[in-house]
């Protein structure tokens, strides 16, 4: 279990509250906003109204004993620099904070922020490979350019093991486990033979993923 604090409870701040919850996680959220403040009372070690584009209010948190502070308060770029900028200057030891334009991913990386959460983007991304590459079905982006992805076998490889077909050196990407119906098993390489109603998860940079359902085997 790790020490989050959320500051900002818009739609974004409301969604990632719940989720890191549902984890485990011992969570303090902030906001001027009673209301929604009160509604993530129940799921929440601790919440607070304010507004943390205070000094004050920041150091009377003490934000120095979060494992991370995320600051969802993308709407407006000054405060959000303003409230990262301060909470790096108070002790915090990460700082996570969403963003909406790609122009203000440079700035608070420069002035504070230890990542950033860019979720239209990521989504988009998401979205496009999912449906523009025939047989996928997810993906998970780790960076830029690399990330996991959950496929239907190529209609080649029906029949034989990762060994044989030597997806590797071939295709430059990996396949870590397969997929049936909800449950997700790792590989046996040597072993397992590639089934048509089971799910390839793939490791691998997008280009190469890309290729290789693009070839339509």
């Amino acid at each position: 279990m790790r020490s989050m604090l959320v500051i900002g409870l818009g739609r974004f701040g409301r969604h990632l509250t719940m989720s890191l919850a549902e984890m485990g996680n011992d969570i303090m959220v902030i906001d001027k906003d009673e209301t929604v403040v009160n509604k993530l009372v129940p799921y929440v070690a601790s919440a607070q109204i304010g507004d943390c584009s205070d000094e004050v209010v920041l150091r009377d948190i003490g934000v120095s004993n979060f494992d991370v502070c995320f600051v969802c308060i993308s709407n407006n770029l000054e405060s959000s620099l303003v409230i990262t900028t301060m909470l790096k200057e108070l002790g915090a030891k990460k700082v996570v904070t969403k963003v909406n334009h790609d122009i203000h991913v440079k700035f608070l990386l420069q002035n504070g922020a230890d990542d950033v959460i860019y979720p239209e983007r990521d989504m988009a991304r998401r979205a496009a490979l999912k449906y523009s590459a025939q047989g996928a079905f997810d993906y998970v982006e780790l960076n830029d350019n690399y990330g996991i992805f959950e496929t239907e076998p190529p209609r080649l490889w029906l029949g034989y093991t990762l060994s044989e077909i030597d997806v590797r050196k071939k295709y430059h990407v990996n396949v870590i486990a397969y997929k049936n119906e909800m449950d997700i098993h790792p590989l046996d390489r040597e072993k397992y033979t590639i089934n048509k109603n089971e799910h390839l998860i793939v490791a691998g940079d997008r280009k190469s993923f890309i290729e290789l359902v693009r070839k339509k085997m």
